[in-house]
């Protein structure tokens, strides 16, 4: 009777399986498991096999997240190439610059005052029927104004124009340089070339006649 006495106060632990006396069962699974008696019940009644189908849950779980991250990376990278591609396609080099006030018009001209032009290209626009042709201004190191439309005769439907870079005028299509002090000429080599106005000096002023601006209009309609 003693020893079935003994066997019936002692108790197995669900979770280390060492035997222990019943009373000091729920204290030992507190002090050593961290665990109260509903924590206990929860262990027994989830079954090896619910364990694994838990885990497996949570596998497939992170194994989704992972494989989303992928996908939007990809998208992300996708679309950062195709913005790439695209700009390489459109050409690297810079649009048209930026324009000043129109200089005053005058019967049928317009006239850029000499003394306000400097060897720094002022750009300008006359509306021509709704069409701004673009046209820029710039005194050169041989101290004359030297005038021609914002286009090139070769590269005009781009609709880019140029910049200055240093003494010398840059065709933002095609990248060909032309010295300040050659513009306001004539073609001389039938390729790219700021396209020609016609300038004469009166009164301290560049003047172009209207109806040389309003020739150039095919240029940037």
């Amino acid at each position: 009777m003693a020893g079935s006495k003994s066997r019936t106060e002692m108790k197995k632990c669900s979770v280390c399986q060492c035997e222990l006396k019943s009373k000091n069962y729920n204290d030992h699974m507190k002090r050593v498991h961290n665990l109260d008696s509903t924590d206990v019940r929860e262990r027994r009644e989830v079954s090896p096999k619910g364990k694994r189908s838990e885990a497996r849950k949570i596998e497939l779980a992170r194994r989704r997240r992972t494989r989303n991250i992928t996908v939007a990376a990809s998208l992300v990278l996708i679309a950062i190439v195709g913005i790439a591609v695209y700009f390489a396609s459109q050409g690297s080099t810079p649009g048209p610059s930026p324009v000043q006030t129109p200089p005053p018009q005058v019967e049928n001209t317009v006239r850029m005052s000499a003394s306000q032009l400097s060897t720094s290209a002022a750009f300008y626009t006359y509306n021509s029927d709704g069409t701004l042709v673009r046209y820029f201004g710039a005194v050169g190191s041989d101290g004359k104004v030297h005038v021609a439309a914002d286009a090139c005769d070769v590269c005009y439907a781009q609709k880019k124009g140029y910049r200055q870079v240093g003494d010398v005028m840059k065709c933002n299509n095609c990248g060909k340089e032309f010295a300040i002090n050659s513009v306001g000429t004539e073609n001389l080599s039938g390729g790219c070339w700021p396209s020609y106005l016609p300038v004469t000096i009166s009164g301290g002023d560049a003047v172009v006649q209207l109806s040389d601006l309003k020739a150039k209009s095919y240029m940037f309609a």
